[in-house]
């Protein structure tokens, strides 16, 4: 998403609006400005306004006038006031803070609290708090009545189900389920007395629920939910638990990295590795670098291909006892897709088309969103090459799997790949695949 219509959004205000607003205000300062909604529509679409333009921008935004000055255009609108994630100190109480702001969102709504995005400078600062602050004791003593044993293992066997059930329903369902059991754990961080034990415990549980939210939200509207993630990780860290703070940076990473940021997606892997490595198991440390890869790779960056190779090596040395329970999902087909999606992105679709044939072979049967995305990106190998009736049938394929889950993140690129046939839909096959794309993701 352009960076002003971030800003827009966040106000609540439409192209015309905004192009009103903008009027009225040069009109003020004396300055003549005949913006209209099409110039909006053009500077979000790239265009970029004159100099004198993007200070009146700014001031009307509430933007210093030396950001303007310091930064290119758009880059000075991530300094937007209303786009600054609220401050909150890293530790249990900031944990609970942050968490309480953004839980019970059943869905993403034009909250502003969804839309501010941690990017440059102030997501350095956010990973440089959480590789460096020392959180206080997650215990919490009051007067209210003291959580035992089983509400704790209550809690999180609720989260270990709804991290299995994302794998063969998507994020629809998981964006319900998840804010109602989020809200539900901070009230009882908030409301309860615990054990500093049992403290950590729920402050874990907290985060995977939060990370699970903000995957959803990412998974079924395209949003990189920056403040849900960073809740997330805040009660990671409250947690003492710096393998999870890891897996919680992997999936930002993933949503940032297609959401347009992937130097945001790298600088997130690259924290997490370094926090990470010596103090986690192997299986973790592959896992993160084959996001780190994905990353790199989307900035057409070849040591990607280092990334995948270490992965791999790591990967090779087996399961361990240590290996933490939410890991399970890494294993050699998901290496082997990163792999495959790799080499999509970097211009080689004949190796990636190999590769996503022995992802299939591999893929637990569960796993149905990843099937299908993986089904998308191999038709798309196969039409890069002038394979198009390949293509059409491996993408019918992923079509039939659209209909057992509710996720965008798959139905998104057979979107795309229908676009991008329209210069061939005389063919037989692939009209009949236009048309269906066209029939079966009509809502999504």
């Amino acid at each position: 998403m352009h960076p002003l219509k971030r800003a827009l959004e966040v106000r609540g205000w439409k192209p015309p609006e905004f192009a009103r607003r903008l009027r009225e205000h040069a009109a003020r300062r004396g300055i003549p400005v005949g913006t209209g909604k099409d110039g909006v529509y053009r500077w979000e679409a790239g265009r970029r306004p004159d100099q004198r333009t993007q200070r009146l921008i700014a001031e009307l935004l509430g933007i210093a006038a030396t950001a303007v000055k310091q930064h290119p255009w758009p880059g000075w609108l991530a300094l937007d006031p209303l786009q600054q994630p609220a401050a909150h100190s890293w530790d249990a109480p900031g944990a609970i803070q942050a968490l309480h702001e953004v839980s019970g969102r059943e869905t993403v709504t034009m909250d502003r609290r969804l839309f501010v995005h941690l990017t440059g400078g102030a997501l350095t600062a956010s990973l440089w708090s959480w590789l460096t602050a020392d959180p206080a004791a997650a215990g919490q003593l009051t007067h209210s009545r003291r959580l035992g044993e089983t509400s704790i293992t209550h809690v999180e066997e609720r989260v270990r189900q709804l991290r299995h059930a994302d794998d063969v329903d998507g994020g629809g369902q998981l964006l319900t389920e998840t804010a109602l059991s989020l809200q539900m754990t901070v009230r009882l961080l908030k409301d309860r007395s615990y054990t500093d034990a049992h403290g950590a415990r729920l402050h874990a549980a907290a985060a995977d629920l939060a990370r699970m939210h903000a995957w959803a939200a990412f998974d079924v509207h395209d949003t990189c939910a920056d403040s849900i993630f960073e809740a997330a990780l805040r009660s990671a860290h409250a947690a003492s638990d710096t393998a999870l703070g890891s897996h919680i940076l992997a999936f930002w990473s993933i949503a940032a990295n297609n959401s347009g940021r992937p130097a945001d997606a790298e600088a997130m892997t690259t924290a997490a590795l370094s926090a990470a490595r010596g103090r986690t198991t192997p299986r973790v440390e592959a896992m993160l670098l084959s996001r780190r890869a994905r990353a790199r790779a989307h900035q057409n960056n070849p040591a990607c291909f280092a990334d995948l190779d270490r992965s791999a090596v790591l990967l090779d040395t087996g399961r361990t006892d240590d290996d933490p329970e939410w890991v399970y999902w890494f294993d050699q087909s998901e290496l082997l897709g990163a792999l495959a999606s790799t080499h999509l992105d970097m211009g080689r679709p004949d190796r990636a088309e190999t590769a996503f044939i022995q992802t299939a072979a591999l893929s637990p049967a569960d796993r149905v969103r990843t099937q299908t995305l993986f089904l998308a990106r191999r038709a798309d190998a196969q039409w890069r090459q002038g394979e198009f009736e390949s293509a059409c049938a491996t993408g019918g394929q992923a079509l039939d799997l659209t209909e057992e889950i509710s996720s965008h993140r798959a139905a998104g690129p057979l979107h795309d790949l229908a676009r991008r046939m329209q210069p061939h839909a005389s063919v037989p096959a692939v009209r009949d695949f236009r048309e269906r794309v066209t029939t079966t993701l009509a809502a999504t």
